[in-house]
């Protein structure tokens, strides 16, 4: 099902088929399934957050990523410690920082919309993240209600196979 999915995000509803083989990177190990560390006061303080896949930059948009942040303090997730402290940093896909970004800061997040275009605009960040040098391990922050099945596993696996970046996915 998300080879089919696949096929057709990198289409983009072209007539013509892209070749896979170029895309696919070697076989990786599987990725870890440490639980994230407990943010201690301190750190809760310096936490910034870079989400790529917003819609914007401004504030409005920021605001839709810290109100996953405090569904999920609310539904016992320590590690997000107090959601108002994180720094949600909303950088288009297009700036040429991105590498030297995903260098320098640790927390990644890939915004993924609940919308019937929302598995083929995941594919082409996650395919842009792989080409621009962007972060190899990001957390999949999605609108409350957005279940694992389906989408988010979906995404998961082609960010895993096609791409070699870990999708931390929190959905149920």
């Amino acid at each position: 099902m998300a080879e089919m999915l696949v096929e057709l995000a990198a289409a983009g509803g072209a007539s013509k088929p892209r070749p896979q083989a170029a895309v696919k990177p070697p076989a990786k190990p599987a990725p870890s399934t440490a639980a994230v560390p407990p943010r201690t006061a301190r750190n809760a303080q310096e936490a910034t957050l870079m989400v790529l896949g917003l819609p914007g930059t401004a504030e409005r948009h920021t605001a839709r990523v810290t109100e996953v942040l405090e569904c999920w303090a609310r539904e016992g997730r320590r590690w997000v410690g107090n959601p108002r402290a994180w720094s949600v940093v909303a950088l288009p896909i297009s700036s040429p920082h991105l590498s030297v970004l995903a260098a320098q800061q640790s927390h990644w997040a890939l915004w993924v919309d609940d919308d019937l275009e929302a598995f083929r605009r995941g594919y082409r960040m996650l395919r842009q993240i792989a080409e621009r040098g962007g972060p190899q391990r990001l957390i999949a922050v999605h609108p409350p209600g957005v279940g694992r099945q389906g989408l988010l596993s979906n995404l998961q696996y082609v960010a895993q196979d096609y791409f070699g970046i870990e999708l931390l996915v929190l959905a149920r």
